[in-house]
């Protein structure tokens, strides 16, 4: 703490005494070394050293006292204590000094008209005083007042004292406190008629208020926040954060909401070497606009029983579908379709591992989805074992699974995939043929119309993997470059087998991507395989700055070739028509230092359809100066511009906004446009955001956040937001 680094000047520079005055050893001369440095000692070792003074005149008794004057300077290491006069007193113990009392060490300075110090007790005074102080990274503090008071070893009291971050001669925010004590050898502070004035006005008071010297956290009100929302009204929160002990604490936050009530929000933490959690809990008696009780609880936990066991829990309800569209803010929660209901318990055997899992889920919106009571998993790897040249894996998996709606199957699912592979790797080349088997068996207490109680499925899978690395060095304007030529072949082929009777507990069809293109089976889950006898063929081009490593550009073209028809489809879904997939790109690279460009193509050569498309642009020219570009469509669902961007409009205010539109529903899916203001020792930020929350539904919000530095934040808190809306957002003191 900068204060504390003040404070400390007063004493160690104390030891004022004849010794002082020894004369310097003759004969001995030394050579000044800019390579020699002695690494300064800590507080315990500086009291050891001497003290070195200076002055216009010196004079003194032995045993009795030292008295100097006219430009005195008593120095240790980087301490130093100038006055005009200085006088200490042997037989009182007493050091005087006044006239122009100046205490510097290191990079913190304190002013004073007179000093007055019983040394071994560590009693007495200073007045009036200005200090100020510089961190390692540059933090500027400084302050004043009109007494200060030594009460002993590490406890000082100051009376009418100011702080504030602000250069000299700028007084835009002051801390003011009538009296304050603090206590270095118990950490804590306590003051009584505080206030903050900011621009000559007063915006905080507290007539009495305790708080923590140290990084240790202490009980109290944390920065109330102020907001306001078309959906809530004015808000206010008053978060009070509770240290109840060195690894545990809470925080309880009344948030009173003008069109909605009071609401009472609880957030209690844990921590040990084995385990950690978080439990969460908000509660609206009565909500205004809804009519009824409104409430939100979350617990998560995880532990480590030792090296192999591990579990975890993450439970979470709320009490109506609405809440989070009606109560929150933030874009993560208010497109929340599920809440998640889960306990898991896992063993790690290093090549193997075991996990065993019940979950299930409260649908806030669309149909609900399937339980797994229990789910449990076993799964192994080795490579090379006993030094054969293979690779062997192995996944199983056995899931209960229910449902809420009698009209759905349920029952339960066994599935085991072994697996061979026989990698041959070159420097320049790589093939690798893969071996496996889907095992796959069905116990159904409940079947869906058509479907069996009871089925057993046995696939056969085999893969080649197969590719090529070349690359050449040129030159283009100037400068070196690296260009790649990297071919890959993924060959497929799995059996036909029926598989219409089997239900669909959790599969589904994989998007399109050169990512899925090379995947063995084209839904997700196990409860359709493909039926498969396909190859895919993919190049991608790498051009490599050789100054740097950069890569500036890289390009992907792939597309799946089919030697049979699909017969194996999901019910709803017609089978494929073509032999060929729709042809696929990426493209991306950090063009320039300060541009990179990103994109992706899936088109239907056929048809001469496009059925996705992006293209991003990010333009960084340092921090603070961001530039955001990217557009989406996929056929029949997307077709949305996204731009954003943080750039400065003068030496101290920056513009900050984003804008997510849709063109296939012609509205605005999320926009915010705001400020910043930079003045140096303060900061203040202003955010209009508005969020589409349902098809019909939108949210408008306010958030307006003074930033008083290495003080305290007053307001909601817009950076989240700003971090998640714009990429590459920065604070402005960061700058």
């Amino acid at each position: 703490m900068p204060l504390k680094r003040l404070l400390l000047l007063s004493v160690p520079l104390t030891v004022f005494s004849l010794g002082a005055l020894a004369a310097e050893p003759e004969g001995i001369v030394l050579k000044q070394s800019t390579t020699l440095r002695v690494p300064l000692p800590g507080e315990a070792g500086r009291e050891a050293l001497p003290v070195f003074v200076d002055a216009d005149q010196i004079s003194g008794a032995t045993e009795q006292y030292v008295e100097a004057s006219g430009q005195v300077v008593a120095r240790r290491l980087d301490e130093n204590l100038s006055a005009d006069w200085m006088r200490y007193d042997q037989a009182e113990d007493r050091l005087r000094a006044r006239g122009n009392v100046v205490l510097t060490r290191g990079r913190s300075r304190i002013e004073a008209d007179e000093l007055q110090l019983q040394l071994a007790s560590h009693l007495g005074e200073m007045r009036p005083i200005r200090y100020e102080s510089q961190g390692e990274k540059g933090q500027y503090v400084r302050g004043a007042a009109a007494l200060l008071q030594f009460e002993g070893e590490d406890r000082y009291r100051l009376s009418e004292a100011s702080y504030t971050s602000c250069p000299v001669g700028n007084d835009d925010w002051l801390l003011r406190t009538g009296d304050l004590k603090l206590d270095y050898a118990d950490n804590i502070g306590a003051a009584r008629n505080v206030r903050v004035e900011y621009l000559g006005m007063p915006i905080l008071f507290a007539p009495w208020m305790n708080f923590g010297l140290d990084d240790k956290r202490k009980s109290g009100f944390l920065t109330p926040g102020v907001g306001v929302s078309d959906r809530r009204g004015a808000e206010i929160t008053a978060p009070w954060y509770w240290n109840i002990a060195p690894n545990h604490d809470a925080t309880i936050t009344p948030h009173y909401m003008s069109k909605r009530g009071l609401q009472l929000g609880a957030e209690f933490r844990y921590l040990d070497d084995r385990y950690q959690g978080k439990l969460d809990f908000e509660y609206l008696p009565e909500d205004k606009a809804a009519n009824r009780d409104r409430y939100y609880g979350r617990i998560l936990h995880s532990q480590q029983f030792d090296a192999n066991w591990a579990g975890s829990l993450n439970v979470s309800q709320a009490s109506d579908d609405k809440y989070f569209t009606d109560l929150s803010s933030v874009v993560h929660q208010t497109a929340q379709a599920n809440l998640l209901k889960e306990g898991t318990l896992s063993y790690n055997g290093g090549w193997w591992a075991a996990n065993g899992r019940l979950q299930s889920f409260q649908t806030l919106s669309g149909n609900p989805l399937y339980s797994r009571l229990p789910q449990l998993t076993l799964v192994a790897s080795r490579q090379r074992p006993q030094g054969y040249p293979v690779d062997i894996d192995f996944s199983s998996e056995f899931v209960r699974f229910s449902h809420a709606w009698a009209s759905e199957p349920e029952g339960d699912r066994f599935h085991a995939y072994p697996s061979v592979k026989l990698p041959f790797t070159t420097s320049y080349a790589h093939i690798t043929p893969k071996f496996g088997w889907h095992l796959t068996r069905y116990d159904l207490d409940r079947a869906a119309t058509g479907g069996i109680l009871q089925e057993t499925r046995s696939l056969p899978v085999f893969t080649l993997d197969a590719g090529l690395e070349f690359e050449r060095e040129f030159a283009f304007g100037g400068s070196p470059f690296v260009q790649t030529l990297e071919p890959r072949l993924y060959y497929v082929n799995i059996p036909y087998r029926d598989q219409s009777k089997l239900p669909v507990f959790d599969s589904a069809l994989l998007d399109s991507s050169l990512y899925t293109i090379f995947s063995e089976n084209q839904y997700a889950g196990v409860d359709r395989v493909n039926d498969a006898n396909q190859i895919t063929m993919a190049l991608t081009s790498r051009l490599l700055d050789n100054l740097n490593g950069i890569e500036r550009i890289q390009l992907t073209v792939g597309q799946r070739y089919y030697f049979s028809d699909q017969r194996v489809t999901l019910p709803g879904l017609a089978a494929r028509n073509a032999n060929s997939s729709d042809i696929l790109a990426i493209l991306s690279g950090q063009v320039t230092n300060r541009l990179r460009l990103s994109g992706n193509l899936q088109h239907n050569a056929d048809t001469g359809e496009t059925a996705r498309f992006g293209l991003g642009a990010f333009y960084r020219d340092g921090p603070g100066r961001a530039l955001n570009a990217d557009y989406r469509y996929a056929q029949g669902s997307i077709d949305q511009i996204d731009l954003s961007a943080q750039w400065p409009l003068s030496p101290m205010w920056y513009g900050i906004g984003r804008l997510n539109y849709s063109f296939r529903d012609s509205r605005v899916i999320e926009a915010l446009g705001g400020f910043e203001h930079n003045a140096g020792c303060w900061s203040l930020r202003g955010v209009l955001h508005r969020l589409a929350l349902t098809q019909t539904e939108t949210s408008n919000a306010f958030f307006i956040q003074l930033e008083l530095r290495d003080l305290t934040k007053l307001g909601p808190n817009p950076l989240d937001l700003l971090k998640r809306s714009i990429p590459g957002y920065a604070k402005s003191d960061e700058n």
